[in-house]
């Protein structure tokens, strides 16, 4: 068909200004949001951002590489990271737009590619999560690979490898589609020739070698040989652990089913139209001699629904009663959402078609399965499943309000029954009314859901808090306790130290105390109301949380002139220049050190030391409250002891420089700091 000039023209406008607004409206959306999903925002955070690739425990090395960019946004790096979401997501737009032309009209394929930029999917922009990433790599792969036929090249698949193994590195659920492809390889290969069998295999197999090539060769450079790995340390473990025994391994099999049930009732209850098309013409694929285009895009949307509600289902399962939040019962349509748009894109094509004779009875039986599953679905209102705005925000809109999730139901089987009269007048019903009135509501209650996370709890306070509190050197010796274990995790994002932890021992209502913290850390942030045993910690209390800090033994107390990190019980240093790698120079006639509490009754001063210049050798007067303690100093650095008495009950030491000169002075620089002591370590340690 020819395009018009003003078409060719209008449709690249129009497609831009789908991705401009979209974009504008991602941005505004996410502006000013705090973070949402604790693990998973936790995780892709700190692996992009504070681990080396070597250490990462899922292999998204190609995301991680890109986002790692967001260091250069300082403490903006989560406003960066949905930046960067939001144009990845949007970028998808001319991919989904190009499927779609395939199989529909110019403004049908438009209107999808609206439906596809602002449907609920979009609300993954918000999250620093690899989903918006994905989203745009999946739909690159699936605009190549229906830009081929039965008869496409070596050339082809191996391309088509390049792609699915670099979005493997961006998401390693990449690899739980190739299943699906390879079964439409040899599907579409069995309609167009008879060597059908060796040219499916041919690009079957160059397709799976070239994916894995590609995703273990990056993989390779980025992380050396812990980067060879199939999923990463991180879904092994959860694999190793729910493969425990063959008993487990039937649980898994027998639970399976059920999770699977829930996905597909979700599914028919939201796309109804889109499922009984995709089994009707995938019936009349199998029954005909050539595949038509809209049987086409029916039979490759089905394969990759089923293939991967089917994995998902498994996972569910393996991983059911690991924690409180995962259950039998929870839908990860998050898993496979991204692959929506072409359901919308399998009712487009029907625009154009009418129903033949032959073959109606699959058509009753397609509509009659796909009503039923919406009729119970609104009978049970999808309980006992658990829908949640991260793990499927389509499905959580619609539960939300009863009278609107009946509504859509009824409109949604509505819209089955039309299609069963006639492929066009359903098709239109679904596409100009059902979606557009789904998508508007269901995002509008995804944005307003998102929007909550503009205000701030006591677990975004306790991150900041502690983030500005603690010296940066001293963060990798936090853990942080609270009730909610979870959101815990959002605290830590704030802290943005891979060292900071959370301590899994604490039990919410119990007394915490220091034989609890891990040997190396010394700080805790409780978040709620949480005990300490008393006189084990320094607390500082705030409003919903307290940043306690370990009682340590007082002496020996050392203070190190190389670092500006000073123990609590100095109160000032005064008289010194600037740290160096070594230590510090005095840069006044008198050095002086307060302290928090009196110094003891008797003690040893040890100082790691030497004299500047005319200062070498000659006797620093050290005092303490009304005693004074000469020291000789040489030039050369040594360890000094003097014995020191403080009747007085003193809180701070000075020592007054015999001969302050500088460099200038004595032509040796430019430096005008007036010199005398080279401090390294003053220590002071109790006498018995």
């Amino acid at each position: 068909m020819q395009l018009s000039p003003w078409t060719r023209l209008s449709v690249p406008a129009a497609i831009a200004g789908i991705m401009a607004l979209s974009l504008i409206f991602l941005i505004l959306r996410s502006t000013g949001l705090y973070p949402g999903v604790m693990g998973d925002e936790y995780t892709y955070d700190t692996m992009s951002r504070l681990m080396p690739f070597s250490a990462a425990y899922i292999p998204d090395y190609l995301y991680l590489a890109v986002y790692r960019l967001t260091n250069l946004c300082g403490d903006g790096f989560f406003a960066c990271s949905r930046i960067m979401n939001s144009i990845f997501f949007v970028a998808a737009a001319p991919f989904i737009y190009s499927v779609a032309r395939r199989f529909c009209s110019v403004p049908v394929a438009v209107l999808i590619v609206v439906l596809s930029m602002m449907g609920p999917v979009n609300s993954y922009t918000a999250y620093f999560m690899p989903e918006a990433m994905f989203f745009l790599s999946f739909w690159v792969c699936v605009a190549f690979y229906l830009s081929l036929d039965g008869h496409a090249s070596v050339k082809s698949w191996l391309i088509l490898g390049l792609l699915m193994g670099a979005s493997s590195l961006i998401k390693p659920h990449a690899l739980f589609a190739l299943p699906a492809f390879c079964l439409c390889i040899f599907f579409f290969a069995y309609k167009a020739r008879d060597d059908w069998f060796r040219s499916g295999l041919k690009g079957a197999s160059i397709l799976v070698f070239t994916t894995f090539f590609v995703k273990f060769l990056v993989s390779l450079i980025f992380a050396g040989k812990a980067g060879l790995t199939l999923f990463g340390s991180f879904y092994n473990s959860q694999l190793e652990q729910s493969a425990s025994s063959l008993q487990r391994y039937l649980d898994i099999i027998e639970a399976t089913p059920r999770i699977v049930e829930g996905h597909l009732l979700a599914n028919a209850l939201m796309f109804g139209t889109s499922l009984a098309v995709l089994l009707f013409c995938s019936v009349k694929a199998l029954n005909s001699k050539v595949v038509r285009p809209d049987e086409k895009i029916a039979f490759f949307s089905l394969a990759v629904l089923l293939n991967l509600v089917v994995i998902v289902g498994l996972f569910s399962a393996s991983v059911a009663g690991s924690n409180t939040i995962e259950t039998a019962f929870r839908l990860h349509l998050r898993y496979y959402d991204f692959m929506f748009p072409l359901l919308f894109i399998a009712v487009g094509a029907q625009l154009n078609q009418t129903h033949a004779a032959p073959l109606k009875y699959w058509r009753v039986a397609a509509a009659a399965i796909v009503i039923a599953a919406i009729a119970y679905a609104a009978f049970t209102k999808m309980q006992p499943f658990t829908p949640s705005h991260i793990d499927g925000p389509e499905i959580y809109s619609y539960t939300l309000f009863v009278k609107w999730f009946m509504c859509m139901a009824a409109l949604s089987a509505l819209s089955v029954l039309l299609w069963w009269k006639s492929a066009r007048l359903g098709a239109m019903l679904f596409l100009f009314i059902y979606l557009p009135v789904s998508v508007s509501v269901s995002t509008a209650i995804t944005s307003a859901t998102l929007r909550n996370r503009m205000v701030i709890d006591e677990f975004d306070k306790a991150g900041l808090f502690a983030k500005s509190y603690i010296p940066a050197a001293e963060l990798p010796r936090l853990v942080v306790i609270g009730e909610n274990i979870a959101a815990t995790l959002r605290a830590l994002v704030y802290v943005d130290d891979i060292g900071a932890t959370r301590d899994l021992s604490y039990v919410p209502g119990s007394v915490y105390s220091t034989s609890q913290t891990p040997p190396d850390k010394k700080w805790v942030l409780a978040i709620g109301d949480v005990k300490f045993a008393e006189g084990e910690f320094k607390l500082l209390k705030l409003n919903g949380f307290t940043l306690a800090k370990k009682v340590s033994s007082l002496y020996p107390l050392v203070i190190d002139f190389s670092s500006s990190l000073w123990s609590d019980a100095v109160m000032n240093i005064s008289g010194f220049s600037q740290t160096e790698a070594w230590g510090a120079w005095s840069a006044s006639p008198v050095a002086s050190v307060e302290f928090s509490e009196p110094l003891p009754p008797v003690f040893d001063l040890l100082l790691t030391a030497s004299a500047f210049g005319p200062n070498a050798n000659q006797v620093f007067d050290i005092r303490v409250g009304e005693g004074h303690f000469p020291l000789t100093i040489g030039d050369g650095k040594q360890i000094y002891t003097v014995r020191v008495t403080n009747p007085g009950n003193a809180k701070a030491l000075s020592i007054k420089i015999p001969e302050p000169t500088s460099p200038l002075e004595l032509g040796v620089s430019s430096d005008t700091r007036t010199l005398g002591l080279g401090l390294s370590t003053l220590e002071i340690r109790l006498v018995n």
